[in-house]
């Protein structure tokens, strides 16, 4: 049987021990303070600063944005349609084939040149303009001039006005080409959206880790307490060894927790960082913000309609809509016949110099002018028919489409600001009920003292104050987190700190 002396020595032991884990615990807490400007380095950080850092550095933003500029160059392709075209043509021929008349000389030499500019108007015009010079020798004796230079310039018009009547198909690909660009700017703003509401969740998730470290610290604290309390107890006689051996287990216990709220504030404190693209995994990071504030219930009629002006798929699904009615419009134009008004005008000069065949071409007017109309009708046009029944039908399909997301704003609207006035609700009881535990466990502890009270009580008392804590504070971040997504749901949250054109 053990002496009381033995045993003294053997708690005395076990509390030198226990001391002296408390010392390494705190010279963790506190030696990385100690060690700021040697090792380690800390840093302040709000959620107006990480949300700013990840505007300015995320990965994930910039390649949200280059999906954007990458879209916009289709702008310039669908333009290229009136593009300005140089075409010019250098020739030389030589003909000594055998004739069948004896007017015609046995060796005819012709070089020459051309140059023109083409160019497709907005009106569906198309304008050319013609500049060709050419030499010509013959062995014919019935050649009035010969060699001689031939001067000649003209130009062209091609007019549609049937099908693609006045360049309304080519105007309105440019007008559908530019809705496409405000839809993809429309995708890539709700993707840097997502990206910024999962930085500013990870941010509460990092003062989440941390708020539960220092409630790990504040119940390893009275653990010891209740530990110094039993073993004084114990040694005046006054308590039972396995009380104090309960006491013990659950200081050791508090002092694991400790150790795993540490680390799971370091992995949070690394992912935040991961997602801004910015800060050393090194770095010590303080939060600024608090995990509880002002808990404040919403509306439901103001955040619709705040939603409702402010939601991009509701702007995507409109844009569609003007796309599909530009496209209504080409197809029933299509329906048309083909009617092509065609002018041109050209005029020339001969001389047996070159340059008095070109001064000539202002001074006489050798002209050839031309006027044609050219028709095309598709007797069934069974192409366009069908092209233009099913834009139709494609339309229906995006009225259909365009009330489903009214009615899905108001769902996700309706179910966020639910969601954050039950987590309001939450924690205002969760507060009142860590209030009742901390009052539970102080009287329990005085009760201890005129030993009505016994070590599975105050367990049970002081995890059901843990409890409460770790309830209290996990409704506080899903608070923190609902604001989020209600901003999300408005999809105002990115408006609401970026303001710059994409």
């Amino acid at each position: 049987m053990r002496t009381p002396i033995f045993r003294r020595q053997i708690f005395n032991f076990i509390w030198l021990a226990l001391t002296g884990m408390g010392a390494i615990l705190l010279w963790l807490r506190e030696a990385p303070a100690q060690q700021t400007e040697t090792k380690e380095k800390f840093i302040e950080l709000s959620l107006e600063d990480v949300t700013r850092l990840a505007l300015e550095n995320s990965l994930d933003i910039q390649i949200a944005k280059f999906d954007a500029y990458i879209k916009r160059t289709s702008l310039e392709k669908a333009e290229s349609l009136f593009d300005t075209f140089l075409n010019a043509r250098v020739n030389f021929s030589r003909n000594k084939k055998m004739q069948t008349s004896s007017f015609l000389g046995s060796d005819e030499k012709e070089h020459g040149f051309s140059v023109g500019i083409e160019k497709k108007l907005p009106t569906g015009t198309t304008l050319t303009l013609d500049a060709m010079g050419t030499k010509s020798r013959s062995s014919s004796l019935f050649v009035t001039l010969n060699p001689y230079n031939e001067a000649e310039a003209g130009i062209t018009l091609q007019q549609a006005l049937g099908r693609n009547f006045f360049g309304l198909a080519d105007r309105a690909s440019i007008k559908i080409t530019k809705l496409d660009i405000e839809n993809s700017e429309f995708s890539s703003l709700d993707d840097m959206e997502k990206i910024l509401a999962d930085v500013q969740q990870a941010y509460w998730d990092f003062v989440l880790r941390d708020t539960q470290l220092v409630i790990a610290g504040q119940m390893f604290k009275s653990a010891e307490t209740l530990y110094k309390i039993y073993q004084d107890k114990f040694e005046r006689g006054l308590t039972e060894e396995s009380e104090l051996l309960a006491m013990e287990a659950l200081m050791t216990k508090r002092y694991t927790e400790v150790i795993i709220a540490e680390l799971e504030k370091e992995t949070a404190k690394n992912n935040l960082f991961f997602l801004m693209n910015s800060g050393s995994f090194e770095e010590k990071v303080v939060p600024k913000d608090q995990l509880m504030t002002e808990a404040q219930s919403v509306n439901l009629y103001e955040e619709v309609k705040e939603a409702v002006a402010s939601r991009r798929d509701y702007k995507r699904k409109q844009n569609e809509l003007k796309s599909k009615g530009i496209e209504i419009v080409v197809n029933k134009n299509a329906l048309w016949p083909e009617i092509d008004l065609g002018a041109s005008l050209s005029r020339n000069h001969l001389d047996a110099n070159r340059s008095r065949a070109w001064e000539g071409l202002g001074k006489n007017a050798n002209d050839e002018f031309l006027v044609e109309l050219r028709f095309k009708v598709p007797l069934e046009n069974r192409s366009a028919r069908a092209d233009l029944a099913k834009s139709n039908l494609e339309k229906e399909k995006l009225l259909l489409g365009l009330k489903k997301i009214e009615r899905l704003v108001l769902k996700e609207v309706h179910d966020a600001v639910n969601y954050v006035n039950i987590m309001q609700n939450q924690v205002s009881l969760y507060e009142s009920i860590v209030k009742m535990h901390e009052k539970k466990l102080d009287k329990e502890i005085e009760r201890l003292n005129y030993g009505r009270s016994d070590a599975d009580t105050l367990i049970r008392y002081e995890e059901d104050l843990l409890e409460a804590r770790r309830a209290l504070s996990s409704y506080w971040h899903q608070y923190r987190g609902s604001l989020i997504e209600l901003e999300r749901a408005k999809n105002s949250l990115l408006d609401r700190y970026w303001q710059e054109p994409l």
